[in-house]
């Protein structure tokens, strides 16, 4: 930690600087200690490789949760922020911001996150490739890519292949940034024999941004080429029960929703400025059946560019619905699904 403020200023704003990895952890928990406003200042163009899972509160995360208390603002200064992609490093998403957390992150690149099964219930499922948020978060000139949310178990879904914003609470603010080139994929399904069963695929939210908080506010982003794929059912498979023959036919198709964004805050979406293109929402193959019982049904793929959940209340301006473009759903809306208002 190099705290560059006196005692006495520390108790009301802290800053601090990191050109490392190790350097950035601890004034994270120095900041978590302290609460109230921190700012951390990134060495300027500084590549940040994480190679070590920090904590799995909410499933595995590279850097300390920022916890309820903590008012922090990460200055990117042009750096990058990545899971290390050499071999053998395990899975882990980048950020995570608790209930009651507030993160400001200003030019900064955040690449390579990949968020799996967690093991803390409520949160066992995959939320956010690259940022996990409860609170207040806020990206600025930030570019969020190649990350993923990826699912396993039984009927497991993923939520925000880069960023999940959650919960209650939750606000996310979004100006002049890009998402691009992220994942939601929901979990295969499974052979049970144990219990005759061949299980359906996960579904999948939200390829680019998962939005289920209390507001979400997008203005001049980029959402480019992220996808949000369903998982394949199960192949079906005969067995002999006491000698007689027993046939289990496939499982069905996981279903996508949303492979830009995910739209379900409960005060309202708004879009304005922003360019969604190329995403995809694609629902999983069902499983083949043996012969005589019908294939597992495929999955739903809708909202290729903007998933808005059902009831809940979006809002886009002429540019953004205009700019909607060249996206891609395996079943039905292939820009957008769902009710919104212009503004």
């Amino acid at each position: 930690m190099r705290n560059v403020e006196s005692l006495e200023t520390r108790r009301l704003f802290a800053s601090f600087a990191a050109s490392s990895v190790a350097e950035l952890i601890s004034d994270m928990n120095a900041a978590n200690a302290a609460g109230g406003s921190n700012t951390i200042t990134l060495a300027a163009g500084a590549t940040f490789n994480l190679s070590a899972v920090d904590n799995s509160t909410d499933g595995p995360t590279g850097l300390p949760v920022i916890a309820a208390g903590d008012d922090l603002t990460l200055v990117g200064n042009g750096a990058t922020l990545q899971r290390s992609t050499a071999r053998g490093i395990p899975a882990f998403r980048l950020l995570d911001v608790a209930a009651g957390a507030s993160l400001a992150v200003s030019d900064l690149t955040l690449s390579y996150g990949l968020s799996v099964d967690g093991s803390v219930f409520p949160y066992a499922s995959p939320q956010g490739g690259a940022i996990r948020s409860l609170g207040t978060l806020t990206l600025a000139r930030v570019t969020v890519e190649n990350c993923v949310a990826q699912a396993g178990g039984i009927n497991g879904p993923a939520f925000g292949g880069g960023i999940f914003s959650g919960g209650a609470s939750a606000v996310l603010t979004i100006a002049d940034s890009t998402i691009r080139n992220n994942r939601a994929l929901g979990a295969n399904g499974v052979q049970i024999t144990a219990n005759f069963q061949a299980t359906g695929g996960g579904p999948a939210y939200g390829g680019g941004v998962y939005a289920y908080g209390s507001s979400a506010s997008l203005t001049n982003v980029t959402i480019d080429s992220n996808v949000a794929a369903g998982g394949n059912g199960a192949a079906g498979y005969s067995m002999k029960i006491f000698k007689s023959p027993t046939a289990v036919a496939g499982g069905p198709g996981g279903n996508a929703y949303g492979g830009g964004i995910y739209a379900a805050a409960t005060t309202g979406v708004e879009l304005r400025g922003t360019t969604v293109t190329r995403n995809a929402a694609t629902g999983g193959a069902g499983g083949n059946s043996p012969k005589g019982l019908a294939k597992g049904a495929n999955g739903l793929g809708q909202g290729g560019g903007i998933y808005v959940y059902p009831g809940a209340s979006a809002s886009l301006d002429s540019f953004t619905q205009g700019h909607t473009t060249g996206n891609t759903a395996s079943t039905s809306d292939n820009d957008i699904f769902g009710s919104f208002t212009i503004l």
